[in-house]
């Protein structure tokens, strides 16, 4: 089958994005890439081994036969390019001087010299018919995309939308390129808030597209700090990457990079934009990446036991729903009226005051008597609990289908229990 072009655009940048991390074993284990090559019954290496031999000998193979070595010879600048730039971990400004490019040129030629070993592997899957161990990714409609053979290695993998910690996933990325950064002699400095809305998004593909993102900063910047932040507008959370470049960006359409981050932000219901500002000092670029905030709900957790409050944030870790907890009873009713919750679950043995005695007080008070309010005790006493008022109860010990359900009679989940991925066995 021939392959159309969102489908070699994507097989190229997950070839740029192994070669960047060609020596992170840890990255080229569970790299996407990893899936596509499987190593072969009798290779006693890992998959990392297996994987960074492959392009290794990709790169190699940009040798021109039987020809003298020349640094200023064409014909030898793609090899020279990628053998510097991945296996001697030249920087950027390193072959500039080596090979006497200017830095758009040099940006231009190791483009192409990417493209050139991507062309030998991709030429590898469709003669080699490797076995594939993942799935065709789904669209947002849930069907499933035909992405031709190499395709065949990702299906199953579905692009979901669900409520997501940008954050945490910023941090998780910025972790990921460290060594890269550093090889660089780059700068990579998060300016995010330590809380951030959540935005809806599947993580695979997020994280994917801030890895492209952050790596053609790398590629392009010409000195000074990448640096990274976030602006919260309405139902909106754009994340943007600054850094200073050498002349105007190329257009979306004409960078394949920036094409493939514009593919998958549209799969995701995302805006990406790329914007060039030229200064009197220098020229300031930013690539933006709009996101959808995530409707949540908030769920008070009343228990004077820390643990048990992080086992709930465990359990709803992967749902629309953000635990906040308070251990202190006179704290209750302060906060429930402060923070309108959409619902509480209460733990009975309580210092001071009883969970009985909360019940009661929230129910009495005209702000928080709306609430509903999920019971949670030792003692099997439903009826008791339904009598004051409650909305359920919950006996201990607690597991995460008990807590699921309980949130999914109240309608406060965007998903049934039974899609949850949580671990189920680990009751409170």
């Amino acid at each position: 089958m021939i392959p159309d072009r969102m489908e070699r655009t994507e097989f190229n940048r997950l070839v740029r994005d192994a070669l960047s991390n060609l020596f992170d074993y840890a990255a080229l284990e569970t790299h996407a890439l990893a899936s596509v090559f499987p190593k072969p019954p009798n290779y006693s290496g890992s998959r990392a081994e297996h994987l960074r031999h492959l392009l290794q000998h990709a790169i190699e193979q940009l040798q021109p036969p039987a020809r003298e070595r020349s640094s200023g010879s064409v014909e030898w600048r793609p090899y020279l390019i990628l053998h510097g730039r991945y296996i001697k971990c030249d920087s950027l400004q390193e072959l500039q001087s080596r090979l006497s490019l200017s830095e758009r040129q040099l940006r231009r030629e190791h483009s192409r010299a990417v493209q050139a070993v991507a062309a030998l592997l991709w030429d590898q899957v469709s003669t080699e018919h490797v076995e594939p161990d993942t799935v065709v990714m789904d669209r947002e409609n849930g069907e499933s995309t035909n992405l031709g053979e190499w395709g065949k290695n990702f299906r199953g993998f579905k692009v979901s939308q669900k409520p997501l910690d940008l954050a945490v996933v910023v941090r998780g990325v910025t972790k990921t390129l460290q060594q890269r950064v550093k090889r660089e002699g780059a700068e990579l400095l998060p300016t995010l808030p330590e809380e951030l809305p959540h935005v809806l998004a599947d993580r695979v593909i997020l994280r994917l597209i801030l890895l492209s993102l952050l790596n053609y900063a790398l590629d392009v910047q010409t000195g000074g700090d990448i640096t990274l932040g976030t602006d919260v507008n309405a139902g909106l959370v754009t994340l943007w990457v600054r850094f200073q470049a050498d002349g105007p960006l190329p257009s979306v359409a004409d960078e394949e990079a920036l094409e493939a981050v514009q593919y998958w932000a549209q799969r995701l219901g995302a805006v990406f934009q790329a914007t060039y500002a030229p200064d009197v000092q220098a020229s300031l670029t930013q690539l933006t990446l709009t996101l959808r905030r995530a409707e949540q709900s908030i769920m008070l957790s009343v228990d004077d036991q820390k643990p048990a409050i992080n086992m709930f944030r465990r359990y709803l870790s992967r749902s629309n729903v953000q635990v906040v907890g308070v251990q202190e009873p006179e704290q209750v009713l302060p906060l429930t009226r402060q923070l309108q919750p959409q619902v509480i679950t209460l733990d009975v043995m309580m210092p001071t005051m009883d969970g009985w005695e909360i019940l009661q007080t929230l129910r009495a008070d005209p702000e928080t008597c709306h609430i509903p309010i999920i019971v949670c005790s030792v003692w099997d006493e439903p009826e008791l609990a339904s009598s004051l008022g409650a909305a359920d109860f919950l006996k201990k010990p607690i597991t995460q289908k008990d807590l699921l359900d309980a949130l999914a009679r109240l309608k406060l989940l965007d998903m049934p229990a039974e899609q949850s991925q949580a671990s189920t066995s680990e009751p409170l």
